[in-house]
């Protein structure tokens, strides 16, 4: 919340204090708390509580973009734990979208547009049904005038059946850009109907496999 209010220094003192360092931030302070931000991250690795793992995570990645000024550097401290699986991926994809986000886009700080386009071009083809990773590819091929893009990825799903939310946020992705719904509704309303159907089937199928095997 700092950070977004524009107060770097005040969010940096904030890192510092959860590592129970303390202010000033000097060099020599900034590298005591990288180095127990990353003990705390091991220690908390296999841990159950995922998201207090993801937490030390999203704190030592933001350390690193407060101090470089540099997205990529805080993009590899995420890049890291998604390559060992130990941390569920969806989530800490997202954490790792938002924060670039963030950066480029609400608080204007120089990043190369093709950063955040391509991470989440490639995200939104792994979560098809996130809507925040859905919204910021859209906001990341704002401006580039590549509707073809943006319809691929609203047409393909690698083969798996949509969901109701996929089919809903297909909606969302039709009128991003003006004049195209129109030629979306009838594909839309199909593939809604379809999705409802599957699942009003599919549940009552699901809940006595659960008996069965219980």
């Amino acid at each position: 919340m700092e950070w977004l209010d524009g107060g770097d220094e005040q969010a940096l003192n904030v890192i510092l204090s959860s590592v129970r360092m303390e202010a000033p931030a000097t060099g020599i302070t900034i590298l005591r708390t990288k180095r127990s931000l990353d003990d705390m991250i091991a220690s908390t690795e296999l841990s159950p509580q995922w998201k207090e793992y993801e937490a030390w995570v999203k704190l030592r990645a933001l350390l690193d973009l407060l101090t470089s000024q540099d997205p990529t550097a805080a993009l590899a401290i995420f890049d890291e734990p998604l390559k060992k699986g130990s941390c569920p991926k969806e989530s800490l994809t997202t954490a790792a979208l938002v924060l670039l986000y963030f950066h480029g886009v609400i608080l204007k700080r120089p990043t190369p547009p093709s950063i955040l386009r391509e991470r989440a071009g490639t995200a939104v083809e792994m979560y098809q049904s996130n809507s925040i990773i859905l919204g910021i590819f859209l906001e990341a091929e704002k401006g580039q005038g590549i509707w073809g893009r943006v319809r691929t990825t609203l047409g393909s799903n690698a083969g798996r059946i949509k969901d109701v939310a996929r089919r809903a946020e297909e909606i969302w992705m039709a009128g991003w850009q003006q004049g195209r719904w129109q030629s979306e509704v009838e594909r839309t309303r199909n593939g809604l109907a379809a999705a409802v159907e599957h699942e009003r089937y599919d549940f009552p199928r699901l809940r006595l496999d659960e008996k069965l095997m219980s």
